[in-house]
């Protein structure tokens, strides 16, 4: 039986991605230019929408003036020439060599012959036609980076000895996915060595690859970069909340709210390399002065004055009527309106992104707005849209999650009444299961199976960089069931999906392959 992969594609660099190979190519004290076309996301991510989405003119001719601005910063500068280049001018042995060594980090595989006799030629013409041999390599340095073997993470595999209907990705191709996924940034040398001799070739070789990749900071970066975009974080950039009823919502205490979330996921995954679900449950959190100020927290003390930026571990404690990512004030400040709570949008983002179930857009014409319902709460207005039949199938599904974080208002700050004189309810119910209160819905979250499978997932569509085939399921099923056996640690689980054959081979074009009784997921296609 042919494993599950889809098709081989041809993936753009991000804007991260591009900036972090050029200081590594260079130096990372150079200016990268900042104004390049910005990321896009299509079913969540911005790795599937790199494969999808064609660059514009504009975008092209941007690339070309970074190529250009930062090929002068290397040749213009004297210590970084002799730095990174290493020769005297009018060496043509040793400018070629500087070519075929850079070329091989920054096209990720060695250069053909033809390859690096054409970027010699490029040299040459330019320094004979401005008579300066500098300019000649400055011109052959931004050639090599508008590429599109440097743009691009480029994929093209041979078809497999073993299984004729797919191709298997070669140990530079596998280096390439393996540095981009891991470290945001192009392999290094070690990386590239061991496509070299073969040792990318195997599953054995991609763990032992990828658990060295994953000791790096680097991969913390990159891995925490994974669950921001799980957990929409670039709604921050619009998101607002009404000024006068909530002065406390400013530029610092946002930067607490995600800086909060991101610092306990590292901490989980890398630090103690616990549990995965244990950030349902913990009341260990990070806090800066502004987030420690709206959780009621005692101020943090430094010998210098805190910043924003500044961020300390604190326990919340049992009683504190908080603590696991759900009542973390980032994601409760998300999914809710300017001046109000959203019971819809909280339990939306449990369906969709926890459990992985897809609720579709409201009809069209369909009002959505509450305002003039009649009701004391919004619990109680909120029953017109069930009790409606065009809208009380999804919302059935949302609203009865969504209650239980009723006890915070649209910042994620703690309260006990939802309007003067008026008690919050946060009483809820999943799937029929009655909750009182997010903590009880966090443990029951916590023992759902449906929760790490739907990491899984999401975690392999992010890595593959393309949405997930029906044929492919049964292979996110398995790393989900491994990930249970594993202890829901989620390096363990990173290192298994990069060893997997959903990321190391690829189908051949128009491969009709359904693996026998595929199971048909729910919401199958769409993205959460």
């Amino acid at each position: 039986m042919v494993p599950p992969a889809a098709e081989a594609q041809l993936h753009r660099l991000t804007v991260l991605q591009y900036q972090n190979s050029v200081r590594d190519l260079f130096g990372a004290d150079l200016e990268v230019p900042s104004d390049l076309e910005p990321d896009s996301k299509l079913h969540g991510y911005t790795s599937v929408a790199t494969g999808e989405l064609t660059i514009s003119p504009i975008a092209a001719e941007k690339y070309e003036a970074a190529a250009r601005a930062v090929a002068h910063q290397v040749v213009s500068d004297e210590a970084r020439r002799a730095a990174v280049i290493g020769c005297e001018l009018g060496d043509d042995a040793c400018v070629k060599d500087f070519f075929t060594r850079l070329g091989r980090r920054a096209w990720r595989r060695p250069l053909k012959i033809a390859e690096v006799e054409d970027l010699m030629n490029v040299v040459e013409a330019a320094g004979t036609a401005l008579d300066d041999g500098w300019t000649g390599v400055e011109f052959g340095i931004a050639a090599l980076l508008q590429s599109p073997y440097f743009l691009y993470r480029v994929e093209l595999g041979q078809v497999d000895d073993d299984h004729s209907a797919r191709l298997a990705l070669d140990g530079y191709e596998v280096a390439s996915r393996l540095s981009y996924l891991l470290w945001n940034t192009t392999p290094d040398d070690e990386l590239l060595d061991a496509a070299e001799l073969g040792d990318l070739d195997s599953a054995d070789g991609v763990r032992d690859a990828a658990r060295r990749m994953l000791e790096s900071p680097r991969a913390r970066e990159a891995v925490v970069g994974f669950y921001s975009e799980y957990l929409n974080f670039d709604r921050f950039a619009s998101l607002s909340k009404n000024a006068e009823l909530y002065p406390e919502y400013t530029p610092e205490l946002v930067t607490g709210m995600q800086g909060e979330i991101e610092n306990l996921f590292a901490w989980i995954v890398f630090d103690q390399k616990a549990d995965y679900r244990d950030i349902l449950t913990t009341t260990v959190t990070f806090v800066n002065p502004q987030l420690a100020a709206l959780y009621g927290l005692d101020p943090i003390e430094e010998p210098a004055a805190p910043t924003a930026d500044t961020f300390v571990q604190r326990d919340l404690g049992a009683g504190s009527g908080r603590g696991g990512l759900l009542t973390s004030a980032g994601l409760l400040a998300l999914y809710a309106h300017d001046t109000v709570t959203s019971p819809t949008l909280r339990g939306k983002f449990v369906r969709q992104n926890l459990l992985c179930e897809d609720i579709p857009p409201p009809p069209p014409g369909v009002m959505t707005s509450l305002e003039g319902v009649e009701g004391d709460t919004l619990r109680e207005r909120l029953e017109a849209h069930r009790n409606d039949p065009v809208c009380g199938a999804c919302h059935s599904k949302m609203d009865p999650i969504g209650f239980g974080f009723e006890s915070f208002d649209p910042i994620g700050r703690l309260r006990t009444e939802e309007a003067p004189g008026v008690p919050v309810d946060s009483t809820g119910d999943l799937d029929g299961v009655a909750f009182d209160g997010p903590q009880e819905l966090q443990a029951m979250l916590a023992d759902d199976p449906r929760v790490p499978t739907c990491f899984a997932r999401q975690l392999y569509r992010f890595a593959t960089g393309h949405l997930e085939l029906p044929r492919e399921l049964p292979l996110i099923d398995q790393l989900g069931a491994e990930f249970a056996d594993d202890g829901y640690r989620v390096v363990d689980l990173l290192v298994e999906l990069v060893a997997s054959d959903g990321f190391r081979y690829a189908a051949l074009p128009d491969t009709d392959w359904v693996p026998p009784q595929a199971p048909a997921a729910e919401g199958e296609g769409e993205s959460p």
